[in-house]
């Protein structure tokens, strides 16, 4: 049986080029992902160094970039559950949780032409690596992914956010 994966694809008026600096600068991370989210000069081998809250630092989880070609794709591992998370997901029993903690997948952006030009820019990611359909972390991602990529797109095609005055 295929380990299970959550796969999104969205369109974004944009270029590759623009499209992948975004998934690798600072800056815009910091806006799309809400003020969490990786750090890291993106090369294959580099750790990924992830911020787990908006006021705190940059925390090694053991993430690694395992492909960073510049308008074209960037993989990396994805951390594991954090202490954080425990409470968050409502383990019932120690049991559960430790297995839960070991769990390692990892993410794919894969930036590729629209299928007709005038959509702009197709981004698909790919996020697998998932021991059975029950993960936890597939549960997190599954919703987390969509309302960051929304959010992204958004900043990329010059959007408004609701938090800015009109």
């Amino acid at each position: 049986m295929d380990k299970p994966e959550f796969v999104y694809v969205i369109y974004i008026q944009t270029t590759a080029e623009k499209l992948y600096q975004a998934l690798t600068d600072p800056e815009s991370i910091k806006i799309y992902m809400g003020g969490y989210g990786p750090d890291s000069i993106w090369e294959a081998g580099a750790p990924v160094r992830w911020k787990m809250d908006p006021d705190g630092e940059f925390e090694e989880v053991g993430q690694r970039v395992l492909e960073a070609e510049p308008g074209r794709r960037l993989a990396y591992t994805w951390h594991t559950l954090q202490p954080m998370h425990r409470q968050m997901f409502d383990f019932a029993s120690d049991e559960e949780w430790e297995k839960a903690v070991r769990e390692r997948s990892k993410v794919a952006f894969d930036i590729e032409p629209a299928e007709e030009p005038e959509m702009g820019i197709k981004l698909t990611l790919t996020h697998d690596g998932f021991e059975s359909p029950d993960s936890k972390m597939l549960e997190g991602v599954s919703s987390g992914w969509t309302m960051i990529l929304s959010t992204l797109k958004t900043l990329l095609e010059g959007g408004r956010f609701l938090d800015e005055p009109a």
